[in-house]
C-alpha cells in the first residue's frame, strides 16, 4: 500500500500530527520535498515533538523513516533533532535512513536567503531564512552539494570551493568555512544510504509519503511567487524519491478555517479583533519562525482546486474544535470580480482582487452538535470528497473517523 498524506491549503494543516496518527499501519513514512523549513508539531501528550526534517512517524511505534533526495537538507538540524529524540528516550538511529543525492543546505544558502528577502523590499515573498529556496536553485545550477558528495573530501572540497567563489563574485558573500560541513556530516553518515537499496526495500513495504507545505505553496501550481522552493504537490512524490510508484490513495488534510505565513494573496483573510481572535483560539504561531499565522475562514474555490489539481481521494479536517463555541463561522464559496462569479484564478493580481461570497453557519458548542454536521455535509457536498477523519484536539490521538 502506497499512499500520500499532504496539505490542501497553504500549509499548517495539522499534516504531522494526522501523519503520526495514521503511521502506526506503515512500514516507512517518506519525506520527498522541503527542507527544515516545515514545521509539523506533534503533541503526544507527555511529550511535544516539532518535526523539521525527521519524517512524522510515530516515535512510540516501529514504523520507520526515509528522507528522499528531493529534500534539501540542514544537517545539523537533521542531528539536533536526532539527538533530541534520543534525549527522551527514543533512539531512531536504526529507524533512519537518508538518501545519498539529498542536497545539503550549507551556512551560504541562508545568508543568501535573508539577502534576497531584503533587497526585494515591499516585494518580499516571506521566507524562513532557512537557505531552501538557495539549496534548491544551487540544485537546479548544477553547483550543489550532495550527501554522497561528502563521502569523498577532495570532491567535497572542491565543489565547495567553486560554490565559494561563485558567491563571492554573484553575491558578493564570503565563506571558505568547511570544517563544519564534515562535522556535521559525521554525525549522520550512518543513517546515508543509496536511493536503488533504498527503492527496493519501499518497493516491498507499506509506506506513507508525508507531505510538506501544501499545495498552494507547490512551486508549479501554488500562488506564486508566494511559494515554496519545490513540489510540495503530490506531483512531487516520485521526483522527490527519484523513482516511479504507483500511489494507492491520496489524503488531503484541511483546517476548518485557513491560515497562512508570508505574504501573498488571501482572500478570506480577517482583521483586526477577529482575526486575533481565532489566532490565539488555535495558537497560530510558525513552528519554524514563531511568527502569528494570518488567519481567514474556509476557502471553497482556493480547497477545490487544491483537490483537483492534485487528484484528492479522500479528505481529512482539522482544528473544528478552534471553532467550537463561535456564534457564527462562515464559509467563502465563491468569488466575483466586477460582479460576475469567476473560477479560481490562476493569474496572483486577479485572486488579490476578487470579492468572496460568504455561507453563514450557526455555530457549535461540540463537534457533537448537529450545526457541526451541518458544516462538514456542506463541505463534502461542495467538494464532492469524504471526509474521513476529524481531528477533535492537539494531541496524536484527538481524532475520529466519520
Amino acid at each position: 500500500m502506497k499512499v500520500v498524506c499532504y496539505g490542501l491549503q497553504w500549509g499548517d494543516e495539522g499534516k504531522g500530527k494526522v501523519t503520526t496518527y495514521i503511521s502506526k499501519d506503515y512500514d516507512y513514512v517518506v519525506r520527498y520535498s522541503g527542507g527544515s523549513n516545515a514545521g509539523h508539531t506533534v503533541e503526544y501528550g507527555e511529550f511535544k515533538l516539532v518535526h523539521h526534517l525527521v519524517p512524522s512517524f510515530d516515535v512510540r511505534t516501529q514504523t520507520k523513516g526515509y528522507i528522499g533526495n528531493g529534500v534539501v537538507v540542514d544537517m545539523q538540524v537533521l542531528s539536533d533533532e536526532i539527538e533530541e529524540l534520543k534525549k527522551i528516550g527514543f533512539d531512531i538511529s536504526q529507524r533512519i535512513k537518508i538518501s545519498t543525492l539529498a542536497h545539503v543546505v550549507l551556512p551560504v544558502h541562508k545568508i543568501l536567503d535573508e539577502k534576497l528577502e531584503m533587497s526585494k523590499g515591499s516585494r518580499a515573498v516571506g521566507t524562513t531564512k532557512r537557505g531552501i529556496g538557495p539549496s534548491y536553485a544551487d540544485k537546479v545550477h548544477r553547483i550543489g552539494l550532495r550527501l554522497i558528495d561528502l563521502q569523498n573530501e577532495q570532491i567535497a572540497i572542491e565543489r565547495l570551493q567553486l560554490i565559494s567563489e561563485l558567491y563571492k563574485k554573484l553575491y558578493s558573500i564570503e565563506w571558505y568555512e568547511y570544517d563544519n560541513v564534515f562535522e556535521e556530516y559525521k554525525k549522520i553518515k550512518d543513517y546515508v544510504i543509496s536511493p536503488i537499496e533504498m527503492k527496493r526495500v519501499l518497493d516491498s513495504s507499506n509506506v506513507l509519503f508525508e507531505g510538506t507545505q501544501g499545495v498552494l505553496l507547490d512551486v508549479d501550481m501554488g500562488s506564486y511567487p508566494y511559494v515554496t522552493g519545490t513540489n510540495c504537490n503530490v506531483t512531487g512524490v516520485e521526483a522527490g524519491i527519484g523513482h516511479p510508484i504507483k500511489i494507492d490513495k491520496r489524503i488531503g488534510v484541511f483546517k476548518a478555517y485557513l491560515t497562512r505565513v508570508g505574504e501573498g494573496p488571501f482572500p478570506t483573510e480577517l482583521f483586526g479583533t477577529e482575526g486575533e481572535e481565532l489566532r490565539k483560539a488555535g495558537k497560530e504561531y510558525g513552528a519554524t519562525t514563531g511568527r502569528p499565522r494570518r488567519c481567514g475562514w474556509l476557502d471553497l474555490p482556493i480547497l477545490k482546486y487544491a483537490i483537483e489539481i492534485s487528484g484528492c481521494d479522500e479528505m481529512i479536517m482539522t482544528k473544528a474544535d478552534v471553532l467550537s463555541g463561535m456564534e457564527k463561522v462562515k464559509v467563502g464559496v465563491r468569488y466575483k470580480i466586477d460582479g460576475k462569479v469567476v473560477e479560481m484564478p490562476t493569474e496572483i493580481s486577479t485572486l488579490n482582487n476578487v470579492e468572496v461570497e460568504y455561507v453563514e453557519f450557526n455555530g457549535w458548542k461540540s463537534l457533537e452538535d448537529r450545526e457541526f454536521r451541518k458544516f462538514v455535509e456542506f463541505i463534502e457536498s461542495e467538494t464532492g470528497k469524504k471526509i474521513t477523519y476529524i481531528s477533535t484536539g492537539a494531541k496524536v490521538n484527538d481524532i475520529v473517523k466519520y
